[in-house]
């Protein structure tokens, strides 16, 4: 193996925001293995998914595309046909890598063997066209086998009595699960992706992956670790409930507002808490997966990226969860740590600010490897950033959300919507630009959101009806124009006539 051809190991958790770390400044976490990881290598502080919901933006990791070239445009929404067979993956299979996927999949209309993956174990069952994500019948299976009666329908691994406390009147969605920590999902998980990196033909270097769903929702935790982080020791947001006069009708109607409304703040203190614990739960598996490669000689010679899909809002604004309306940073903003990425510890930065989008990671890593990418991709390599050589990669990155035909997700499951079936009147899209020092949020059907990064980290102030700020605002709307007039020319021209709407109905009111 040469040392062009190191190993790659990315471990993904779900629903993970870039604050839930140790090395990231919560002090009340408890991720020392993850931490290690960035103090040996890089902590990418500024990366951002392509879309705040699971399959949209898994979609966009695994092929390098935005959600309008992949057209994976909501949870269940299948991918488009042509892509089926065209992971970027299949790059690293032919450059001769073995390759492993463990864990949830949540790509609609492929399979990780379709995306050329070798060994393949733990992948959600499909049920009505649906990828349901943590529903996943081996796993169900062993359950049973020690004793557990999870719910038949469900598509969490809940028991009757974890349902139970998931309905509890006046009180925040979380518990303890029934399930204990040697049988809980994750740990179980972890156990399938070592025993498929112990098959792994030793003459090959390997690309593997395992992919867990905590701490996506729901917070049923087990224990010690629904007890892990106290609710004394959670520091609230610093928007927890601000910031809410300037938010748009579409982001205070959603259910993710209204979902913990009037809830006091020991309730939510205590549902965070449980979110923190499914996050240190996150950090046993990694230093569990670490450990195995130490033993086994292989922890120098891989590269080890950790990195969620996408964020949640954990009480910012008031707001829980993610999806279509809510292009906030706890929703978009997610961790990404690169060890051992080849760069000498003297140049390789211990964290950087860089902006990257979760489509310039399997890029990166091809040009790590020394992997040609084949197919047409929008991701761009940030290797020079790794290797200490540029503090700067992109200028601005972009996120999508849509809803078309009337949902964000599939009605049935398994349908594919692409933005050209867009119905003026009846879908929308927004779409966010964030850079350096600015976030604005377009809204199809809604008002549009300009933030000052610089002064109002926690985006409180909408500053985009503010005409002293007006040239900031056009200076985002036409990096906006510019980017998808280049990359999907359909969704420009439906963008600016609404824009130009816009202005046209400001000047008339002047």
């Amino acid at each position: 193996m040469t040392e062009s051809r190191k190993n790659i190991v990315i471990i993904m958790s779900d629903e993970q925001s870039w604050d839930t770390l140790g090395c990231h400044g919560n002090a009340a976490s408890v991720t020392p293995n993850i931490d290690a990881l960035a103090a040996r290598g890089t902590s990418l502080d500024r990366c951002y998914t392509a879309y705040p919901l699971c399959c949209p933006a898994r979609a966009s990791l695994w092929t390098g595309l935005m959600p309008h070239g992949h057209e994976v445009t909501g949870n269940w929404r299948s991918i488009r046909e042509d892509l089926r067979d065209e992971g970027l993956v299949k790059n690293f299979k032919e450059a001769g890598f073995h390759t492993i996927y463990t864990g949830k999949w949540h790509v609609p209309g492929t399979t990780p063997d379709r995306f050329h993956f070798d060994d393949i174990s733990a992948i959600p069952a499909v049920i009505d066209g649906r990828d349901r994500g943590r529903f996943i019948e081996e796993y169900r299976e062993y359950a049973r086998s020690e004793g557990y009666v999870l719910h038949d329908t469900h598509i969490e691994n809940l028991t009757h009595a974890d349902l139970e406390k998931l309905k509890q009147p006046g009180r925040a969605p979380y518990g303890t699960a029934e399930i204990k920590e040697e049988h809980f999902l994750e740990t179980w998980q972890t156990r399938q992706f070592l025993q498929a990196m112990d098959r792994r033909p030793e003459e090959q270097p390997f690309f593997a992956v395992c992919s867990y769903n905590a701490p996506h929702f729901p917070m049923i935790v087990p224990s010690p670790y629904d007890k892990l982080v106290r609710p004394e020791d959670v520091t609230l947001p610093e928007n927890f409930l601000k910031g809410i006069e300037g938010k748009p009708r579409e982001v205070l109607n959603s259910p993710y507002f209204k979902e913990m409304q009037g809830l006091d703040e020991s309730e939510w203190r205590g549902f965070i808490a449980h979110y923190w614990g499914l996050c240190a739960l996150i950090d046993k598996q990694v230093g569990e997966i670490v450990g195995h490669l130490k033993r086994n000689g292989l922890f120098d010679n891989t590269i080890i990226v950790f990195v969620s899909d996408h964020g949640d809002m954990m009480g910012a604004h008031g707001i829980v969860k993610k999806g279509f309306p809510l292009h906030y940073e706890e929703a978009l903003r997610v961790p990404l740590i690169i060890a051992n990425a080849g760069a000498s510890e003297a140049s390789a930065p211990s964290e950087s600010a860089a902006l990257v989008s979760l489509i310039d990671l399997l890029p990166t890593l091809a040009d790590l490897s020394g992997v040609a990418v084949k197919q047409r991709h929008e991701g761009r390599s940030f290797e020079p950033v790794l290797q200490g050589k540029t503090g700067r990669h992109r200028d601005y990155v972009v996120a999508e959300t849509f809803k078309l035909g009337g949902d964000e997700g599939a009605i049935v499951g398994g349908e594919r919507v692409s933005p050209r079936q867009f119905r003026i009147g009846k879908d929308s899209v927004n779409v966010s630009v964030r850079t350096d020092t600015h976030k604005y949020i377009f809204r199809y059907m809604d008002e549009e959101e300009l933030y000052d990064l610089t002064e109002d980290p926690y985006e409180n102030v909408n500053i985009a009806g503010d005409r002293a700020r007006a040239g900031e605002l056009a200076h985002m709307r036409g990096l906006l124009r510019r980017e998808l007039a280049d990359s999907h020319p359909f969704l420009g021209r439906l963008i600016a006539g609404r824009l130009d709407e816009r202005n046209a109905n400001a000047m008339t009111t002047e």
